[in-house]
């Protein structure tokens, strides 16, 4: 075989490998949470779907991508933590909380309620599990659909708009089953932030400062609010 063929070869190889990382994150996600997670389902029903979505997470990152692709962990956007991404993390939360406010509108004019109207069901859940989806929610997520996602979607497409509106769409509806459809499309509103932000610093970190943010209120802190 000549060097060409083996560089073609090996970028063909590394392309697949793309791929199926792509449909282990995207299809097991799908599966676990709009398949066989259960319509109400209990913390014991949601900690299985977590420990298997941080299993995943697991060999991703100690072995998919290190060993079959061949890339470094700052391939999907871990690379170094700036100071200013808290700032930056903050500044973009904020501009969220302006356009969220707009969004209550218009889904209060077509009977819709957005992602407050969920506290009193998570509330019904453990202080352990509100606890373990708020880190799912700000590591496991970003990692999966704005580092991995939109990185490998990229070099598959050659297209980091393409990239961003696919990691957009899967991160919105995956959350369609358990959110219901007016907090789903505050989700959306959330996404596309995240996707801009990612795109924008090509860094996880300032997406998990928004994220972090938003879950921290949404499975700590609300809950404990409605309690008093």
């Amino acid at each position: 075989m000549s060097q060409i063929e083996g560089k073609i070869t090996q970028k063909l190889s590394k392309q697949w490998a793309y791929v199926i990382g792509l449909v282990m994150v995207f299809a097991s996600d799908f599966v676990l949470r709009d398949v066989l997670l259960p319509e109400h389902a209990s913390d014991i029903h949601i900690g299985m779907a977590v420990l298997v979505e941080w299993s995943i997470l697991f060999v991703l990152l100690a072995f998919w991508i290190p060993k079959i692709e061949g890339n470094k962990l700052a391939s999907i956007g871990f690379g170094k933590f700036k100071r200013r991404y808290l700032l930056m993390g903050l500044l973009a939360y904020l501009i969220l909380l302006i356009v969220w406010i707009g969004n209550s509108f218009a889904l209060e004019a077509i009977g819709l309620k957005g992602l407050t109207s969920l506290q009193p069901m998570i509330r019904e859940y453990s202080f352990l599990t509100r606890l373990v989806l708020f880190f799912t929610g700000t590591f496991l997520e970003e990692i999966f659909y704005r580092g991995y996602a939109i990185e490998r979607l990229t070099s598959l497409t050659g297209k980091k708009w393409l990239a961003g509106l696919i990691s957009w769409a899967a991160f919105t509806f995956v959350h369609l089953k358990f959110f219901g459809l007016g907090p789903t499309l505050d989700v959306g509103v959330l996404s596309a932030g995240l996707v801009i932000l990612y795109i924008r610093e090509r860094s996880i970190w300032p997406c998990i400062v928004v994220h972090g943010i938003n879950d921290a209120y949404g499975f700590l802190i609300g809950p404990l609010l409605m309690l008093q």
